[in-house]
């Protein structure tokens, strides 16, 4: 077990500075190290510390969070295949984003509206899946592959009425 996490912190930590080092301009490792250490060129300063390391954060914080939404899912569920998609959030999501795009909002109305449709598919899918009983794995499984479809209904109707250019 202390093995293996050692070696995930590993390959986290090497991917962590590959994100730091790759991209249009390439940055070799001794110039990456004096960087970190407060030394090195101005632009290679301001490359790292400006672009890419909060880039490189912002997609590692992603991906821990997604683990956890995943890990809570298949707890939820009580099944090691649980994912969003199961429970009709992403269609919820994708409907909002949608809806957003087609009415011609902003890019940060979009993000709340994809937010909104997915805590709407939610209610929708935890509403219905209660009925008159308690709520069971089953039936939040089963409700939420029927809402899954009906978001993926809404969206090929939304895309079939919207005039192409």
């Amino acid at each position: 077990m202390t093995r293996s996490l050692l070696v995930l912190s590993a390959i986290s930590l090497a991917a962590f500075m590959l994100a730091l080092a790759v991209g249009s301009v390439t940055i070799a490792p001794s110039e990456l190290w004096a960087v970190i250490q407060g030394e090195g060129s101005k632009l290679h300063h301001t490359l790292l510390m400006e672009l890419r390391l909060p880039r490189t954060l912002a997609a590692f914080a992603t991906g821990g969070l997604l683990a956890v939404a995943g890990a809570l899912m298949q707890v939820l569920l009580r099944n090691p295949l649980a994912d969003p998609y199961v429970l009709g959030l992403s269609g919820g999501a994708a409907v909002g984003a949608l809806l957003a795009m087609l009415t011609g909002m902003g890019a940060l109305l979009i993000s709340g509206s994809a937010f909104a449709g997915a805590m709407l598919a939610m209610v929708l899918v935890f509403g219905l899946a209660h009925g008159t009983g308690s709520w069971t794995a089953s039936r939040l499984l089963l409700t939420g592959v029927v809402v899954a479809a009906g978001w993926g209904a809404v969206i090929t109707l939304m895309l079939a009425i919207t005039p192409s250019y």
